[in-house]
């Protein structure tokens, strides 16, 4: 899985890197220069010799490195300018270096200033000149929105018809963060130094970034072991390397036997889908605890899933029966609000020694404060959406979904469980760490997939997974089969079966 840093974690990296180099930060510049010249002549393979470029630098770091960018096109013989928006006085530390290197080269620089009246003028002059734009206005540092005279010079650019490489990031986003507001670059193609950070990564300002390329730029992989990272990126890549390999006499015994809780008449499928997803993704033994009143309705769906029927669900002796011999249990699917359903979770936490998935009603019928304490010491798996979270925690879903790993992470501190806050590039949380996944599309944005993710996890959770590995592998082969669902029967076409469908394929996934 790949390590994704922020923008703290990256300048311990770089400062860690740096005095190691006997404080010289010149060695990481050049390497970064040289990594964004290597893309740009991968980007054109036919040559650069016929690209007029022009490179932009503000005043940090991300300025100094578009003037190496600057001066080693122009040593290849690439016509090339250089645009400086401040005073070469004004910049400083290794940037400063830069510009006093640039005037011993044979290179045309152009100096703007805010106070210019005809800076803006100036720049589009430039641009018309240019068929390739080299963006190091803005770095990591950057701290709030861009305004004025940068804001102009970013939308001159975006507007012109040049291609842009940014270094590092596009100037105008935040490092840290997913979101697009204001005024920033749109980039073709983004070369990040070290390791990616999270607007790489993260829809929307993903999009923003165009093709991204990592370069190390000589920063140890053991300064990395030290700084730590910010999320882990789960790929499909990583379903291989996740999956549990069984000996060749291993049963259905040995796979293990998931128990899944039935919700409210009108909403049986629910666990009915789980039930068979949990079968699909490996599990030997998949049985549906159900009102004896509601078995006629589903007891044919599927043949391969068993039942335990009872007159009322919280009965306790009932309950003890059906959990005998289960390896984990998935519980919430429309299950319903209620004191009857308050009774029933709270009986199923306190007598299952084995893992559980708490999903969708679970969270309808009790906040995070009145939950905690039930689940001290247990092993369990939260499996919200966007709007079950908001009514968990008390936030709004506003406030979910522009801080989704942090709300995952908190509350998976408290409660002590693995969170999964469901939605595009689910979040994984536990104590620990925070993953987030990349398969899926909005084809799983129909009826019933969070009711096969949550059979899904149960299932890897009753083939003896541990928690984390179970919730992970499942979260990234559910997404995973809802691609493949979609490129069978288009986006329009997924229901939850196509979805349990591909689990299999999913897993096997070369």
């Amino acid at each position: 899985m790949k390590s994704i840093v922020n923008s703290k974690i990256m300048r311990n990296a770089d400062g860690l890197t740096i005095n190691m180099l006997n404080t010289n930060g010149i060695i990481l510049m050049e390497h970064a220069g040289t990594a964004c010249v290597r893309e740009l002549k991968n980007a054109f393979p036919t040559g650069l010799k016929d690209k007029r470029v022009l490179c932009i630098a503000g005043k940090g770091n991300n300025g100094g490195d578009a003037i190496v960018v600057a001066r080693q096109l122009r040593s290849m013989g690439v016509d090339t300018k250089l645009l400086l928006l401040a005073d070469p006085e004004n910049y400083r530390g290794d940037a400063k270096f830069q510009v006093e290197i640039i005037k011993n080269y044979p290179l045309e620089v152009s100096v703007i200033k805010k106070d210019d009246v005809n800076a803006i003028l100036k720049v589009e002059k430039l641009l018309e000149q240019s068929d390739i734009v080299v963006d190091g206005i803005f770095g990591t540092g950057l701290s709030k929105p861009v305004t004025g005279f940068y804001a102009d010079v970013i939308a001159i650019v975006n507007r012109s018809d040049t291609f842009v490489l940014s270094v590092d990031i596009p100037s105008g986003l935040f490092a840290d963060k997913n979101s697009v507001d204001g005024v920033h670059i749109r980039a073709d193609l983004t070369v990040t130094f070290g390791k990616m950070k999270p607007c790489h990564v993260l829809y929307p300002a993903s999009k923003e970034c165009g093709k991204v390329v990592e370069d190390w730029i000589t920063i140890p992989h053991f300064v990395f072991e030290k700084v730590g990272c910010y999320f882990h990126l789960v790929e499909r890549e990583d379903i291989k390397g996740l999956r549990k390999r069984f000996s060749e006499d291993s049963h259905k015994g040995t796979f293990g036997h998931i128990g899944v809780i039935s919700g409210e008449r009108g909403k049986l499928g629910a666990s009915m889908l789980a039930a068979f997803a949990g079968l699909k993704a490996g599990c030997g033994l998949s049985t549906v605890y159900i009102e004896e009143d509601n078995y006629p309705l589903v007891s044919s769906i599927y043949p391969e899933v068993m039942f335990f029927t009872t007159k009322v669900k919280n009965d306790e002796e009932s309950l003890t029966s059906f959990l005998e011999g289960k390896k984990a249990i998935l519980i919430g699917q429309g299950l319903g609000i209620g004191e009857y359903q308050r009774s029933l979770i709270k009986k199923v936490l306190g007598k299952a020694n084995i893992p559980v998935v708490l999903d969708a009603d679970v969270f309808r019928n009790f906040t995070l404060d009145e939950l905690t304490p039930v689940l001290k010491n247990k092993e369990v798996v939260l499996t919200p959406h966007p709007g079950e979270m908001s009514l968990f925690t008390g936030l709004d879903i506003k406030d979910v979904q522009s801080n989704r790993i942090e709300v995952a992470k908190d509350v998976s501190i408290k409660t002590g469980s693995i969170v999964v806050l469901k939605g595009y590039q689910t979040v994984i949380a536990d104590k620990e760490d925070v993953f987030i996944n990349t398969t899926g599309s909005n084809a799983l944005g129909t009826a019933g997939s969070g009711d096969v993710l949550g059979g899904v996890i149960a299932s890897f959770l009753a083939q003896n997974y541990p928690l984390r590995d179970a919730t992970i592998l499942g979260v990234a082969a559910h997404g995973l089969a809802g691609e493949l669902a979609e490129e069978e029967c288009g986006r329009e076409g997924v229901v939850a079966g196509e979805i349990i469908s591909n689990i299999s394929r999913a897993l096997n996934y070369e």
